[in-house]
This record gives C-alpha cells, structure tokens and sequence, in this order.
C-alpha cells in the first residue's frame, strides 16, 4: 500500500482532524510530526500539502503510543467534514441524489484522504459502500478501518444534514468489548468479523433526492476536481502512455489488466505507476468518457444513444446521468449545438 501511495499527497487538513483528536485527550501532536520528519508549524498553514506516506508515518507513531485502542479510529474519522475535502466535498453536497453523490465520490477517490479502495456494490440484500483492507499496513489495519468508515457515515450526515440511517455496517475485525461507540457513530446495527468492510444502505435509499441539489454548482466543483487531479500529475510519460492504450479500439474501455499486458507491464506495477503520477485508473476512464462525450456530441452530430453505446454505457440513462454529472446539462443540449 505504502508503495503506491510513494508520490499521492494531499491537504494537511487531514492531520489537523489527528490533531484535534489527540488535543481532546490531551495530548499533543507535536512530537510525532517530528518523529515524521515535519515541521509542527505545517498545520497552521490551510494551503501546506503532506506526503501520504508521511501522514501514515505520524499515524502509526501515535498508534504506537496509544496502544491501538480499539474506537480510536472511530473518533477521528466522524471528525472529517465535508469541507475538509474542498472540491470533492462541495461536488457532492450538490449532487441531485445520495447515489449521484457516491459515483461521483468514488470517481474522483484519489482526492480524499482514504488509502483504501471504495466500491459501490450490491451486498445482503441492499447496496453498499465496500472498502477494501488488503493493502493496509497491519500496524494501521483497525484503525484505518474504523476512522474511513466512520468518516463515511459522516459525510452521508452531511449530505443530509441530518444522520442518515443505514440497513447494516459489516467489520473485518474483532468483536470489542463494547460495541456501544460503533453502534452510536454507525446509527444502525454493527456486525464483526465479517468478510466485508462496508456500510449497507437500502436500495431506495441511494435515489432519494439531496436537500442541496444544485447540478449546475456540481458541474462546476467536478471541472474542480478534474483540474485538482491534473495539477497532481507526476508523470506525464505513463497517462500518455495509458490513454493510448485505452482509446486504441474505440468504443471499448478495457480493464486495467488488459492495458497493463499490452503495455507490457504487470497490472501491479502499472497502478503504482498510475498511483505515482496521481490519478487512478478509474479516474482516467470517467475523465477521457467525458472529453470523448462532449467531442462526439458537439463535433459529429451524433445521436445521444449512439454516442453512449460508443462509450461503452449499456443503457442510454446511465449515460445520461453520468453526463448531467460531469456537466450540469443533458447530453441533448449539447448534441442540439453540435448540430
């Protein structure tokens, strides 16, 4: 995990949740930002950006001291607002529907503070938000665990602006002494030892309409986005290489697999390559859909159905919703001046 995560940096904001966690229970975070090599002064700048690696560093210090508490992660992780995100958080407060709100979320990852991979997917009976712990450090194993979680419940609160309810929360970890904290941050029942990290929401629940809705206001924080996740681009040579790859037979997107054998690579190597130079392969995919969608609806005259079908989309609606996502307007309106 460390290795792929070697060139991602983010907002210090991330650190000062730690901090302010840490000051609740009297203790200071000074010493282990030393430790890690970083000057205290570094959080009272909002604009400062830390190495990913180097957070890890100072987190596992501190878990070190501490002991590993079992809940610890939990108390930092309902610290992270969505503000703290910047155009990511903003992007989705604006989204139409809790579920526009995660795809857009999961699109753009790599501009939060998780360093584990998050899947929406269909999970005992409702829909989930799965993350996956098997590049975790054992040492950060729990509470990367809890605090991602906890983090994501937070965000769903402040989607709503209220705390959302959630079918189920499945752990990879212990049973705790007490499971009360878990059950307070979750608002809904807690399960461990589970195969899955995930919090499980009701199928309906993912398309009910947001309070703060505004898909013009979205379009422009996902632009944002986009722009946020080219400024952190490192290499330029592999996302060259990369987008050849993958707009080689057009209409079919290829998995990642795929693009790593034709480049003669192993599909390992080519995510930290990707990962080193910022940008997931995902992210890839949704941006160069985007571009390809604007280009063919403005500059060919094509039908909406059939620039979806030539993207890959099974159906014309997802396309359509991904599109009002990336843009704030219909694929229609964009065909009308293309033509």
């Amino acid at each position: 995990m460390k290795s792929g995560l070697a060139q991602r940096h983010w907002s210090v904001s991330s650190l000062q949740v730690l901090r302010d966690t840490l000051a609740a229970r009297g203790i200071v975070i000074a010493p282990f930002l030393v430790q890690a090599g970083l000057p205290p002064a570094l959080l009272d700048d909002p604009r400062a950006q830390v190495e990913a690696t180097t957070e890890l560093a100072v987190i596992e210090r501190v878990l070190a001291v501490l002991g590993d508490p079992p809940g610890f992660g939990l108390e930092v992780g309902v610290r992270y607002r969505l503000a703290a995100y910047g155009v990511w958080g903003f992007a989705m407060l604006a989204s139409s529907t809790v579920r526009d709100a995660l795809t857009l979320g999961l699109e753009y990852q790599d501009l939060t503070y998780s360093v584990m991979p998050i899947t929406l997917a269909a999970l005992d009976g409702g829909e989930a938000v799965v993350f996956d712990d098997a590049g975790l450090p054992p040492a950060l194993r729990r509470f990367m665990i809890e605090r991602d979680l906890s983090a994501s419940r937070q965000i769903m609160t402040d989607l709503w602006g209220t705390p959302s309810p959630c079918r189920a929360v499945t752990l990879a970890l212990p049973w705790p002494a007490d499971t009360a904290p878990y059950e307070a941050v979750f608002h809904g029942p807690v399960h461990f030892e589970a195969t899955h990290n995930a919090v499980i929401y009701d199928p309906g629940m993912l398309d009910r309409p947001l309070p703060q809705a505004n898909p013009l206001v979205a379009a422009l924080h996902v632009r944002a986005c986009q722009e946020r996740l080219r400024q952190v681009l490192r290499d330029d040579g592999i996302i060259e290489k990369v987008t050849g790859a993958i707009l080689a037979r057009p209409g079919h997107f290829p998995p990642l697999e795929d693009v790593a054998e034709g480049l003669e690579m192993a599909p390992r190597t080519l995510r930290r390559r990707l990962a080193e130079a910022g940008l997931g392969y995902r992210d890839l995919v949704a941006r160069l859909r985007q571009d390809l969608a604007i280009e063919m609806l403005t500059a060919t005259g094509l039908k909406v159905e059939a620039v979806a079908e030539r993207l890959g989309y099974a159906e014309t609606a997802s396309f359509t919703h991904a599109f009002r996502r990336w843009t704030g307007r219909p694929p229609s309106s964009y065909a009308r001046q293309g033509r």
